[in-house]
């Protein structure tokens, strides 16, 4: 007969651990026996029991508060306990579910009802083990999904991220080669200078005036400070490139960190400014000092990337994207409005579904913006849209500041 699972029977009376041993041991369960709480505990640290049938009375530690003490460890608090005694008031009962009990069994003991129950609680623990596998297995899947659709929306984008990233490069090239070239006459000119002020008067082949004159030296210095701004320019627009795409391709950990909001939606719009730049205006109405929330960055800029992806590819000719972000008591809520074709009743009913698209093959699988709604849902969020054919779309986002 195949061993059903592992049972610690707690009883101070020895005649009630010898009727319900026999009876369970003829069930197929495996059986310990323990004679009070102190002993309870000490078996269950050694070795976790899957289930506990424990007395209401016993000496040192009573079953009420050796219940207690197990479901205030997090290692042991999932073990169902089923309590036995021979008190049947109300109070007792609520006392002992209050305790952490998943049932109440009173004696004496009906042979059938002890094991209908037991056997209840054993297959309520098998499913949820499995549903907490499940569980965890989807988690997985769900997990993979996100990064598969970052790592579509980086390729999508990857072109466009590129262009930006080499015009402020080009210029910062374009630039230092400028600086070189000015330097260098610079310094020929002021080696020159130097060696004709060396010489007497008589010798002087160049006046200093001829010298600055030939060397363009006034021009070069008013030249070089413009130049060098330039650079800089161009150097921070490519450190802001890369920061933004660091924010979305980030890995988040399971811990919520403080952030700006503003800092996710400016990303976004970084990563995506290739597709809309020259026909798109972008109208940012930020509320100013508004407070950190705790989220997790880099999935929030990945929402609003698919979000403003969207609205840039609904705009098919010129257009406006509006982008409002407002504290409302404990909430930060984000609008984001386009002037695209806007979608019939039908499709906004469905677009928060895995893997649905008006798009071509090929061009999307139909996730983002379920990922977009997994994601707010995750931070305790809201997402709603309102949409009008041919009157363009909106999204509308509250999250929580606290997380």
């Amino acid at each position: 007969m195949n061993q059903q699972g592992i049972i610690l029977i707690a009883d101070d009376n020895e005649n009630n651990l010898r009727v319900l041993s026999t009876m369970l041991q003829d069930a197929a369960y495996s059986i310990r026996v323990a004679k009070n709480g102190l002993q309870v505990l000490n078996s269950v640290a050694i070795s976790p029991p899957d289930l506990i049938l424990l007395d209401i009375h016993m000496p040192e530690m009573n079953g009420y508060e050796t219940c207690k003490k197990l479901k205030e460890n997090p290692e042991l608090r999932d073990i169902p306990v089923i309590f036995i005694s021979a008190l049947t008031e109300t109070f007792s009962k609520v006392t002992a579910f209050e305790a952490g009990g998943v049932d109440y069994i009173t004696k004496p003991f009906h042979d059938e009802e002890v094991k209908a129950r037991i056997q209840t609680h054993f297959l309520l623990r098998r499913r949820t083990l499995e549903l907490e596998k499940a569980l965890f297995e989807i988690k997985q899947v769900q997990t993979k999904l996100v990064l598969s659709e970052k790592m579509a929306s980086l390729g999508v984008l990857s072109a466009g991220i590129a262009h930006e990233i080499n015009n402020p490069i080009n210029f910062v090239y374009a630039g230092i080669n400028s600086l070189i070239k000015h330097f260098a006459a610079l310094n020929h000119a002021i080696n020159e200078l130097i060696d004709t002020s060396r010489l007497p008067d008589e010798s002087k082949v160049k006046s200093i005036d001829e010298i600055l004159e030939e060397s363009h030296l006034r021009k070069r210095l008013k030249v070089i400070p413009e130049l060098a701004e330039d650079v800089k320019t161009g150097a921070i627009r490519t450190t802001e490139i890369v920061k933004g795409l660091r924010l979305f391709a980030r890995s988040d950990g399971e811990k919520k960190v403080p952030a700006r909001i503003e800092e996710s939606v400016e990303a976004a719009l970084l990563l995506l400014k290739n597709k809309y730049k020259n026909r798109i205006e972008i109208i940012r109405l930020f509320e100013e000092d508004l407070p950190l929330v705790k989220c997790h960055p880099g999935q929030l800029t990945q929402a609003f990337v698919n979000i403003i992806h969207n609205a840039v590819d609904a705009i098919e000719d010129r257009g406006t994207i509006t982008i409002e972000i407002t504290l409302t008591e404990s909430q930060i809520r984000i609008i984001i409005r386009d002037t695209g074709i806007g979608m019939s009743s039908d499709i906004q009913t469905k677009i928060f579904d895995p893997f649905f698209t008006t798009k071509s093959v090929g061009s999307g699988m139909g996730l983002g913006l379920a990922i977009t709604h997994g994601i707010i849902e995750k931070h305790r969020g809201t997402i709603f849209v309102e949409s009008k054919e041919n009157k363009g779309t909106s999204f509308t986002i509250t999250l929580p500041v606290k997380g």
